[in-house]
């Protein structure tokens, strides 16, 4: 879940995205879990949690997938509907720059220790693990944005984007941030407030990484033939 603590994100009234977020979020846990999947939530309750130590939680637990929850807000324009977004190509060569420097080698692949390398291996390295994992967070963005149309969600007009989220920028964990809605929008706040509602996308978050995790076993299997 998003925001928490000191930062509430998008505020609609009463109403701010951390505490709408963290409430999805382990109504989403619960459903994951009765599938059989394991989940780590970033954050428990409102708290602060910096968004490298997010991506730092999802590798210490093993994590196949990151998957950042928001309800975002919009001054200007009309937006509605979901919306799932990967981390901006433009914004790699940077992001593998600030991993390098801010964090410890040993901490920015899973397996793989860089405490002895420079900033041009460690940034090498970073840019293949990034190259493999990539199309597999496309994948998984696409499977996210089927599963919640096949569930008669509304997607936004459109549906994958692309931003230079920095809760993103793990190299080795396919991640996507998804915009469940936006708080700006009326119609996407009664739909955030609906159990049912919250629900059905559940389920298709839940039929999204069931589908993902079957075809990226395949494409693995593939990749080792």
């Amino acid at each position: 879940p998003g925001h928490g603590g000191i930062d509430p994100g998008a505020e609609a009234g009463p109403v701010h995205e951390a505490g709408v977020m963290l409430g999805f979020a382990r109504e989403l846990a619960e459903v994951l879990r009765r599938a059989g999947m394991t989940v780590a939530l970033t954050r428990e309750e409102d708290v602060f949690v910096p968004l490298e130590t997010r991506i730092s939680v999802a590798r210490a637990t093993g994590a196949d997938v990151f998957l950042s929850l928001h309800a975002d807000a919009l001054a200007e324009g009309e937006a509605t509907g979901a919306t799932v977004y990967l981390l901006a190509d433009e914004a790699s060569d940077a992001a593998s720059a600030r991993l390098a420097e801010r964090h410890d080698r040993a901490d920015l692949l899973a397996g793989i220790d860089l405490a002895g390398q420079d900033d041009l291996v460690a940034g090498v390295m970073m840019d293949l693990a990034r190259t493999e994992t990539r199309p597999r967070s496309e994948r998984l963005a696409g499977a996210l944005a089927a599963a919640i149309k096949g569930q008669g969600g509304r997607m936004h007009r459109h549906p994958i984007q692309q931003a230079a989220f920095s809760v993103l920028k793990s190299p080795d964990i396919p991640s996507v941030l998804l915009e469940v809605g936006f708080l700006s929008s009326e119609a996407d706040r009664e739909r955030l407030s609906d159990p049912e509602w919250r629900a059905r996308m559940q389920g298709a978050i839940l039929a999204a990484l069931r589908d993902w995790a079957v075809a990226d076993a395949a494409e693995a299997k593939l990749i080792r033939q």
